[in-house]
């Protein structure tokens, strides 16, 4: 009878030695995969807070949408359509995790992450973002990095060679990725940020390998594309502007051809 309880403490240990271990499993792959473009209880980075979210969203749900949440946006799931839409179709890296893996990445974020997100504008790198120097010097300096005409620090590869923006230079710039024109609007410097120093995709976590990007590097960068997403607003204004100025002469134009036709129909023949 004695037994018994050495034999129940015995199996209590044990579980929570399985418990804990399964909760540092998710921890490490959340930190080494998840965190680029997710927080948990620090607001919106590139995809949502994830907060509070095995409160709120059914696990096999989750395991599922982890696992491969485009596959779930092509068959029509509703909350994953939503999801993808709010966050500007950014599409999330498929994770070929087993469902004890991906249980304990959501034993992690429920145990570190509370009830509630931040508001939905909110950032998790405020202090990194307000860092971030824009000139005119950053974004050459950025236009070098990204084109390959300084090299990077730590020998990566320039951005051109996957990626293109639409800047008009001669050189161009590759198709293996995502265009990065818009990137500064879609991402924030935050996620700009997250992503090039923790990157969730396979073929930049790759070339990025060994190679990290000095902070005043992705700075730079973040300078590039934040020019360009400001000159494309300027071209954006400049050509409502000229349609605008273009409709108001054409309505003036007929309005005085309307003023000629009725003053030639009225005269009087003599």
């Amino acid at each position: 009878m004695k037994k018994f309880p050495l034999i129940a403490t015995f199996f209590f240990l044990i579980s929570i030695h399985f418990a804990l271990r399964a909760q540092n499993s998710g921890e490490e792959i959340f930190k080494k995969v998840c965190s680029a473009c997710h927080t948990i209880g620090k607001g919106r980075l590139v995809g949502p807070d994830l907060g509070g979210a095995p409160q709120r969203l059914d696990h096999k749900w989750m395991i599922r949408f982890i696992r491969s949440s485009q596959e779930m946006v092509k068959s029509g799931d509703t909350a994953a359509v939503a999801i993808f839409n709010q966050f500007n179709k950014i599409p999330m890296p498929d994770n070929a995790y087993s469902d004890e893996q991906i249980i304990s990445i959501i034993k992690y974020i429920d145990v570190t992450g509370g009830a509630t997100p931040i508001a939905t504008g909110a950032t998790t790198s405020a202090a990194d973002t307000a860092t971030i120097q824009y000139s005119a010097e950053t974004v050459q300096a950025g236009n070098a990095l990204f084109y390959g005409n300084t090299r990077f620090a730590n020998g990566a590869p320039a951005c051109s060679a996957c990626h293109n923006i639409n800047n008009k230079s001669i050189m161009g710039g590759g198709k293996l990725a995502l265009d990065l024109t818009g990137a500064y609007v879609k991402l924030g410097p935050a996620g700009i940020k997250a992503i090039v120093a923790n990157p969730p995709f396979p073929a930049m976590k790759t070339a990025l390998l060994n190679h990290d990007l000095k902070n005043e590097e992705i700075n730079a960068v973040i300078s590039l594309l934040k020019s360009m997403d400001e000159s494309k607003n300027k071209n954006q204004n400049t050509e409502t502007g000229g349609i605008i100025f273009f409709a108001l002469g054409l309505i003036f134009a007929i309005f005085i051809l309307f003023q000629i036709y009725i003053f030639y129909d009225g005269r009087k023949i003599t």
